[in-house]
C-alpha cells in the first residue's frame, strides 16, 4: 500500500505515521525529534483530567506543545464527562490540533478510577464521556482502545461503533486485550475487525518495531495509519524508514554510532531547556538505554549517565564514550 496522507477533520497527517503516547517518555523534546524524523502526528504523554481540575503544577507542564511539532494531539484520560470536557477545552487552548481520549490504560489505579480501560467496562460512561468532549471542542476528538478486556471479547466492535456515532474523527486500537497488559504478541486481526465495522479512521497499534512491520499491519488490516509507541523509543528516525515501507521504497539504514549518539545529545539538550539540567540528566538516564542498545560497551555507558546530574556531564560521558568507538562503528 502506497503511502497516502490521512486526513482527520481538518488535521492532515502525512506520513499516516503517529508516535504514541508513553508516560514519561513522550514529552515535548521527544515529539518535536520524532517530528524532525518523519512521524506525520505526535501524540503526548496522558493527562490527568482531575489532576487539572485541582490545579496540579506537575500536570500542567504536560500541555506545553511547540510550534515545532503540529500536528500535535493531547491525551486526556478520565472518568467523568464533565471534567473531560473542560480539561480538553484547555488542550485546545494549550494548542493541540486534536485531542485523544485514553480509554486503553491498563494501570490498576487508573482503572479503579473509571478511567482508562476502566471506561471499556462501562460502555455508557465511555459514550458519555467521548460525547461531551466532542461537544466541547472544536478540534478533532480521537479515542485509543484496548482490543477488549479479555483474548475472547470482543466488546471493542460495538463500543467502536457507538463511539463512532457521538462524533469520535478516529479510533486507535492497541491490538491487546487488557488482560494481556504488554505481555505477548499483538493480534492484529482485531484491528482488521474494527476497520470493518466503523467507517471512521482506524489507527492500529501493537509490536511495531521495524519499518516492514509497519507496511505490513497497514497491508494485513487496512489501518488508515500505524501507531508506533515503544519501537520509536531511541530510534526517532524509524518514522522515515517506515515512510518509505509504506511507499514500497527501500527504508534508509540506521544512522551510524555516532549520529545516534548526536541525537541523544540533542535529546538532552532541548529537555535542558525544557526542564532544566538536572531534570534532563534524570530523563535521559531511562532514554540513554534505547539509543545505546547495540552498541559496543553499551553497558558502560548506560551505568556513567547514571550518575550524571548535568546537561555538561551528560555531554561529556557521550562524548567519551563516541571516542572509544571502533571507527569503523559497530
Amino acid at each position: 500500500m502506497n503511502d497516502a496522507c490521512l486526513q482527520i477533520g481538518a488535521v492532515a497527517i502525512d506520513p499516516p505515521l503517529v508516535l504514541g503516547p508513553m508516560a514519561g517518555y513522550t514529552t515535548l523534546a521527544f515529539r518535536v525529534l520524532c517530528r524532525r524524523a518523519g512521524a506525520g502526528l505526535v501524540t503526548s504523554e496522558m493527562i490527568s483530567a482531575k489532576a487539572l481540575e485541582y490545579g496540579s503544577t506537575k500536570t500542567e507542564p504536560l500541555m506545553q506543545t511547540s510550534p515545532a511539532e503540529h500536528p500535535v494531539a493531547l491525551q486526556i484520560f478520565g472518568g467523568e464527562p464533565a471534567s473531560m470536557a473542560a480539561a480538553a477545552c484547555r488542550c485546545v487552548a494549550c494548542g493541540a490540533d486534536l485531542v485523544d481520549l485514553n480509554m486503553g490504560c491498563t494501570v490498576p489505579k487508573v482503572r479503579r478510577a473509571q478511567s482508562g480501560v476502566g471506561l471499556m467496562c462501562d460502555a455508557d460512561r465511555a459514550v458519555a464521556v467521548a460525547a461531551a468532549v466532542v461537544q466541547a471542542v472544536p478540534v478533532p476528538v480521537t479515542v485509543k482502545l484496548r482490543a477488549g478486556m479479555t483474548a475472547d471479547d470482543t466488546s471493542y466492535l460495538e463500543l467502536g461503533r457507538r463511539l463512532q456515532d457521538v462524533g469520535i474523527a478516529a479510533l486507535t486500537l492497541h491490538a491487546r486485550p487488557a488482560s494481556a497488559y504488554f505481555r505477548g504478541q499483538a493480534d492484529w486481526s482485531r484491528i482488521a475487525r474494527l476497520v470493518a465495522v466503523v467507517s471512521i479512521p482506524v489507527i492500529g497499534n501493537g509490536d511495531i518495531t521495524t519499518p516492514q512491520q509497519a507496511a505490513q499491519m497497514q497491508r494485513e488490516t487496512g489501518c488508515a495509519a500505524v501507531m508506533i509507541a515503544r519501537g520509536a523509543l531511541g530510534r526517532p528516525w524509524i518514522f522515515r524508514q517506515a515512510a518509505a515501507a509504506l511507499a514500497e521504497d527501500e527504508p534508509p539504514p540506521d544512522p551510524p554510532p555516532a549520529d545516534r549518539l548526536a541525537v541523544a545529545l540533542c535529546h538532552a539538550q532541548m529537555l535542558a531547556l525544557q526542564d532544566g539540567d538536572l531534570a534532563a540528566a534524570r530523563q535521559m538516564r531511562g532514554h540513554i538505554g534505547f539509543y545505546s542498545r547495540g552498541l559496543p560497551n553499551a553497558a558502560w555507558l548506560r551505568q556513567r549517565c547514571q550518575g550524571v546530574r548535568s546537561l555538561g556531564g551528560f555531554a561529556a560521558t557521550i562524548l567519551e564514550y563516541a571516542a572509544s568507538l571502533p571507527e569503523t562503528g559497530v
